[in-house]
């Protein structure tokens, strides 16, 4: 691969396929060879869901050892998540604060804040520790070292199964980007 030489590498840790199209299945057919060839660990898929997996999975020989997919209480994936779990896949969630121009109003979701003042915790930390508790790993942004540090102390709390259906309960099927 021209990518390790370009970027002085022995191999490339994960590579994801971005989303479903034309050529799909020769393009993970190829990262599979990458695979095999010691240039690449592991391989996985970004914006794929039920269907798409249900046709493309039985044309590949390697399983995706990740699916990555938006994932935040107005957009919870609840077909999605049990689905990929059950194929041995992680589910990754992105944009698990709700994504550009979306993550105040999610912020600031009574029902989140709420739980978060009964934790005494942020609503950040609330959303991504209801994200852990469904076995989602998420990938959070931040350029700001006090939002990181917080964004990494979910341990000190956990969410009660009535918490959880209340954040469940606000799914709207909201999807704020599409690939």
């Amino acid at each position: 691969m021209r990518l390790l030489k370009r970027w002085g590498l022995i191999y490339i840790d994960m590579i994801l396929l971005h989303h479903p199209g034309d050529g799909d299945v020769e393009a993970y057919l190829a990262l599979e060879q990458a695979v095999a060839d010691g240039k690449v660990h592991s391989i996985g898929l970004s914006n794929w869901y039920v269907e798409e997996l249900e046709e493309f999975l039985p044309q590949v020989n390697i399983t995706p050892s990740l699916v990555q997919n938006e994932i935040h209480p107005y957009y919870q994936e609840n077909d999605a998540i049990p689905y990929i779990q059950s194929l041995g896949i992680v589910m990754q969630g992105w944009y698990p604060l709700g994504g550009r121009g979306h993550t105040a109003e999610l912020l600031g979701d009574e029902t989140i804040s709420a739980i978060a003042d009964t934790h005494g915790v942020s609503s950040a930390q609330v959303i991504l520790r209801w994200n852990l508790q469904k076995s989602v790993v998420v990938i959070p942004g931040s350029s700001d070292p006090d939002h990181i540090r917080e964004n990494l102390d979910l341990f000190g709390f956990e969410l009660t199964d009535e918490e959880m259906e209340q954040i469940n309960a606000l799914d709207r099927n909201e999807k704020h980007d599409w690939y």
